[in-house]
């Protein structure tokens, strides 16, 4: 098979951002014509089960000087967007500062971590930058790159998922986070959450961004096709993944960067209308969206927001902000959280200070604990 590899003066590429400079994009005549239906519930702090997902670039602008592994200043470089500022300091405040500024949610999907599968230190070191003497306490889990032929840049720094839960969700009576077979490139992260009142999983995804760079068999190394093509199949993986928990009667919560922009009001200028980001958008809102054999998900923040624009996607630099930017961080539910009433917020967190020494900034989709669970104790420090 003839491949067209990716041009390497490409502003971006996949190990990179997702977005084309805002003169690569072309805005979108009838963005507006679509209305989008909104519903604003109120929770309040005390009923709040708190999901938030973050694409952070490397999880090193987020360790303390004191806390970052040795072996992270010896590593390979990564690539662009490490998060450091010219004497190798953080960009942002550190990770136990993340969880205490945002009160300390239940749940917490990073993606793209940067940590190579060796690196134990690391891991170690990101779960104690977690915890600390104020507030509760978190443990951290993790997908990491094990694709031998798709994931070997920068000393096998490249992709990587983590999650943290705090420790009265992590506690909880079957609770289970595990990796997935069908990906071997540290995308996706499922916990199980089967002992609350209303069975409910949650799956933290990195989801391929697609260009034109091959994609080789993990077991042979042959060109299997491009970036494209693996991007659809994975939509059709975590297709598999989700309808095999809905068949069994769980409720289920997509997060991550999902490196899609919807519809024209996601994107600034417009969106990417190239063919195969055309077909990307059309399957992944066929698959989780629109077919009838699909996951008939609920789209959090269009719910909670309409028509609002926010985006989770921004340039590294400060001048940058606002002229070259997409919602691609999406939290997606099953309906049944919605026929319940469980879903009570959706936020982008869309600023500098959050995005931090990232490209990306946080969000989250707000539970009512209320609703979804008996089990889980509501006396955990917040101050």
């Amino acid at each position: 098979m003839s491949l067209k590899l990716e041009n390497k003066k490409r502003p971006r590429t996949e190990i990179g951002s997702i977005s084309p400079p805002p003169l690569r994009r072309k805005r979108h005549a009838d963005a507006s014509e679509e209305v989008v239906e909104h519903h604003q519930p109120k929770s309040k702090d005390d009923d709040a089960f708190q999901i938030f997902s973050w694409n952070v670039n490397s999880i090193t602008h987020l360790l303390p000087k004191t806390q970052r592994s040795i072996k992270s200043f010896f590593a390979p470089p990564s690539p662009q967007g490490e998060g450091q500022d010219e004497d190798g300091g953080s960009k942002s405040v550190s990770l136990r500062d993340f969880l205490k500024r945002h009160r300390w949610p239940q749940y917490v999907g990073l993606q793209e971590v940067k940590i190579s599968p060796k690196d134990e230190i690391t891991k170690r070191t990101v779960e104690k930058a977690a915890n600390g003497d104020e507030g509760p306490a978190y443990r951290a889990y993790f997908a990491l790159p094990r694709d031998r032929y798709n994931a070997t840049g920068w000393g096998g720094k490249v992709y990587g998922v983590c999650t943290l839960l705090r420790h009265d969700l992590a506690s909880l009576s079957g609770q289970k986070t595990k990796e997935v077979d069908w990906d071997l490139e540290g995308r996706v992260l499922v916990t199980e959450l089967p002992s609350l009142e209303m069975k409910l999983v949650i799956i933290n995804g990195y989801w391929v961004n697609g260009t034109t760079n091959p994609y080789r068999s993990p077991e042979t190394g042959q060109v299997f096709g491009t970036r494209h093509d693996r991007k659809r199949q994975f939509h059709s993986l975590m297709l598999e993944e989700v309808k095999s928990y809905q068949a069994k009667g769980w409720e289920v919560v997509l997060v991550g960067d999902m490196n899609i922009a919807r519809t024209p009001l996601d994107g600034c200028p417009g969106i990417r209308l190239g063919l195969e980001h055309v077909k990307n958008r059309v399957d992944f809102n066929h698959k989780f969206f629109d077919d009838e054999n699909g996951m008939h998900a609920i789209d959090s923040w269009r719910w909670i927001h309409g028509n609002k624009r926010g985006y989770s996607y921004h340039g590294e630099k400060a001048e940058d902000w606002g002229s070259s930017c997409d919602r691609v961080d999406l939290g997606m539910v099953t309906r049944g959280i919605v026929d319940r009433k469980a879903l009570v917020g959706a936020e982008i967190y869309e600023s500098v200070l959050d995005r931090g020494g990232s490209d990306h900034v946080p969000i989250s989709l707000v539970l009512s604990t209320k609703v979804i669970m008996t089990a889980l104790s509501t006396s955990v420090d917040v101050g």
